[in-house]
C-alpha cells in the first residue's frame, strides 16, 4: 500500500473501522461502502478525488470488478485513474485490466484477479480531473469540476463488483481537504448516507455525487443540490420540484424513503437531464429560465419512476426501445404537472406543441425504429423521435383505451400495472407491454403499435388531451441546418453537401468551412424562431454566420383551447 496518498490509506483503514451511518438496513444482504475524499488545489478548484470501496461477498471467478470506460458516448475517469490498489483479508490482489466493447457507444473495463479472494475487498484508487475539460452535448456523466464543486455519475468513476448481487450501500465523505464550507452529496441522500433497500450494481452505477461549494436545499424525502448559479432563485425551483416529487410518488404508487435532484452548469448544452437511481441530473446555465428548468425537471424526474422497458434507459442498446422511456417521460412531463395544478394551460400547451411542430415538420418522420440506435448521435432529427414519436403514440393509445372502456380505464392504468409487475420482480419487458395492449385494443392495436415502430406517422384524436382542447393545423418550416449534418461527428467539423439555397448558403456559409463551435439542436429544432450562429474558420480568417436553420414550410399539427371552455 505504500505506492498510495496519504488519503487514500487514510479511506482505506476508515472502511475497516467505519461505524454504520444508521442501524436500519437488510440484514441478509451484503455491504457495500463508498468513501470519497475531494481534494482541492492552490487555486480551490476540486482537481483530485480519493476513492475507496469496499464490498462483502465478493465475485469468486476471475472477473472481480468493472467500470465504464465510455457510456453512451461519453468518456469516463476509467483512463485518469492513478495508485489503483485491490486488497483483500490476504492483502493485495493482483489483477489485470481487460477492455470490452458492448456496442458502437459503450465500453467495458474489467478487473481480473490473478489469485483466489479471500473476505471482503477494498479497491482504492484517485482520480484526476483537469478543470479546464471542454463542456459537452452528451449525457452529463463524466466527473467535471466547476463553479467550486466537483459532480458526476456512478458509472464514470466507480469501480464495482463485476456481479448482479445487490448490497447495502453507504457512502461516506471525508471533506478536510475541500475547502471551507464544502458539502458532499449524493442519490443517498445529504452527508453520509445508508441506502434504505440494498441496491444492485446497476443501480449503485446509476448514482450521482457531488461535493464542494454547492447549494443545498430539503424537503422532506426531497433534497436538491446544485453546483453553480442560476439566474434565479434556486430554491423556488427545487420547492416546486418536492411538490411535483410527491404528486409522482402518490400517481405511480411508488415512494421512495428519499429523491435528489442535482444540477450543474452547462454552457454549451444546458437543459440536458439524465435520470438515476431515486434522483436525477440536470445542466442548466445564467439564461436557463424557470419556466425551461420546470418542464425538464417533470421530464427527468418520470424516468426515476419508470426507467424503460427491461431497465434499459442508458444501458447498452437501449436506444431501440427508447421510445418506451422516452415517449411516456414527454407525455407525462406535461400531463402530471398540469393535472397537478404546477402548470397552467397555457404551459401545457405550450410543451405539447413543441412536441407536435418538432415531430411533424420532421423530415425524417418515417425512419423505422431499429435504425434510431445507429443514427441516434449523428443526426439530431433521428435523436429526437423516440420522444416526438413515442409521446404522441402513448397520447393515442391513452385516447382509445379512455374510448374503447368508456372512460373506465386509460394509459395511466397500464402504467401502472407495469410498474407493479416489476415492484414484484417481474419482468417490465416488450412482451408485457404487447400482452397488455392487446388486453385493451385486440388485434387493431397491436398491428397499430406494429406500425408505429415501422415509422408510420402517429396522430392523437383531436381531443386526446380532453374536451377543452382541439386540433388544428398551422404552417411551420422544417429544421434545416442546410448542410450534411454527419460532419458535426466529425473532428475536423468541415462543411461539405451545402443545399444550393438553403438559409446556411444565403447567410455566407461556404463548403470546406471548418465549424469551430458546438451547439444543441435538440431544442432548437421544436423553436421556430431560434437563430445559429456558427464560428468559421476560412483560409486564416475566423468569422461569425448567423442564420434561422429552416428550410421549406408544411402544414403541422398543433392544439389549442377550445374558446368555449374556462380559463385557468
Amino acid at each position: 500500500m505504500k505506492s498510495l496518498s496519504y488519503s487514500l490509506v487514510a479511506l482505506t483503514a476508515g472502511l475497516l473501522t467505519a461505524t454504520p451511518v444508521c442501524t436500519v438496513r437488510a440484514a441478509e444482504a451484503p455491504d457495500l461502502s463508498i468513501w470519497l475524499a475531494p481534494i482541492a488545489d492552490e487555486n480551490g478548484a476540486l482537481t483530485r478525488l480519493d476513492v475507496a470501496i469496499r464490498f462483502e461477498d465478493p465475485p469468486q471467478d476471475a472477473a472481480l470488478a468493472s467500470m465504464a470506460v465510455t457510456a453512451n458516448t461519453v468518456e469516463t475517469s476509467a483512463n485518469a485513474i492513478a495508485a489503483l490498489a485491490f486488497s483483500d483479508a490476504r492483502g493485495l490482489v493482483p489483477v489485470v485490466a481487460h477492455d470490452s466493447k458492448l456496442d458502437a457507444d459503450n465500453t467495458q473495463r474489467t478487473w481480473l484477479a490473478q489469485r483466489a479472494i479471500s473476505g471482503p475487498v477494498t479497491i482504492a484508487y484517485r482520480v484526476l480531473i483537469d478543470p479546464q475539460q471542454p463542456e459537452q452535448a452528451r449525457p452529463q456523466y463524466e466527473l467535471r469540476a466547476s463553479d467550486g464543486g466537483l459532480s458526476g455519475g456512478g458509472n464514470a468513476f466507480l469501480a464495482l463488483p463485476a456481479d448482479e448481487i445487490a448490497r447495502n450501500v453507504s457512502v461516506h465523505w471525508d471533506l478536510s481537504r475541500a475547502g471551507a464550507g464544502a458539502k458532499g452529496v449524493s442519490s443517498l441522500g445529504p452527508g453520509d448516507s445508508r441506502s434504505s433497500k440494498p441496491w444492485s450494481v446497476e443501480e449503485i452505477a446509476s448514482s450521482y455525487y457531488m461535493a464542494g461549494k454547492v447549494g443545498t436545499f430539503s424537503r422532506g424525502a426531497f433534497f436538491g443540490t446544485w453546483q453553480g448559479q442560476f439566474g434565479f432563485d434556486g430554491t423556488e425551483l427545487m420547492g416546486w420540484a418536492a411538490r411535483l416529487q410527491q404528486f409522482y410518488g402518490d400517481f405511480f404508487d411508488q415512494r421512495p424513503a428519499s429523491f435528489g435532484v442535482f444540477a450543474r452548469t452547462n454552457r454549451l448544452n444546458p437543459g440536458s437531464g439524465i435520470g438515476l437511481t431515486d434522483s436525477f441530473a440536470f445542466t442548466f446555465s445564467d439564461k436557463t429560465t424557470l419556466e425551461d428548468l420546470e418542464s425538464l425537471l417533470a421530464h427527468e424526474m418520470v424516468h426515476s419512476w419508470i426507467n424503460s422497458l427491461s431497465n434499459s434507459m442508458d444501458a447498452p442498446g437501449g436506444l431501440a426501445l427508447s421510445w418506451f422511456g422516452e415517449g411516456l417521460a414527454v407525455h407525462y412531463q406535461r400531463m402530471l404537472p398540469y393535472r397537478a395544478g404546477l402548470i397552467g394551460r397555457q404551459a401545457f400547451l405550450d410543451d405539447l406543441n413543441a412536441t407536435a411542430a418538432r415531430y411533424y415538420t420532421n423530415a425524417l418522420i418515417d425512419t423505422p425504429n431499429d435504425e434510431i440506435p445507429a443514427g441516434f448521435w449523428k443526426d439530431t432529427r433521428i435523436r429526437v423521435l423516440p420522444y416526438d414519436r413515442g409521446s404522441l403514440y402513448f397520447a393515442t393509445v391513452d385516447a382509445q383505451i379512455r374510448a374503447a372502456s368508456q372512460g373506465k380505464r386509460s394509459l395511466d392504468d397500464i402504467v401502472r400495472k407495469m410498474l407493479a409487475v416489476r415492484r414484484a420482480g417481474h419482468p417490465m419487458d416488450m412482451a408485457l407491454w404487447k400482452e397488455l395492449m392487446g388486453q385493451e385494443l385486440g388485434t387493431q392495436g397491436l398491428s397499430q403499435f406494429d406500425a408505429m415502430l415501422g415509422g408510420a406517422g402517429v396522430l392523437p384524436p383531436s381531443d386526446a388531451f380532453g374536451p377543452c382542447f382541439e386540433r388544428v393545423t398551422k404552417p411551420l418550416r422544417r429544421f434545416d441546418l442546410g448542410f450534411d449534418p454527419l460532419i458535426l461527428t466529425t473532428p475536423d467539423r468541415i462543411v461539405s453537401g451545402l443545399k444550393p439555397g438553403s438559409a446556411a448558403e444565403a447567410a455566407g456559409l461556404r463548403n470546406g468551412d471548418r465549424i469551430r463551435n458546438r451547439f444543441p439542436q435538440d431544442a432548437m429544432q421544436a423553436d421556430q424562431n431560434a437563430t445559429l450562429t456558427l464560428q468559421i474558420e476560412r483560409d486564416g480568417r475566423q468569422f461569425e454566420v448567423t442564420y434561422m436553420p429552416r428550410g421549406e414550410t408544411v402544414e403541422a399539427y398543433q392544439w389549442q383551447a377550445k374558446p368555449a371552455c374556462p380559463s385557468d
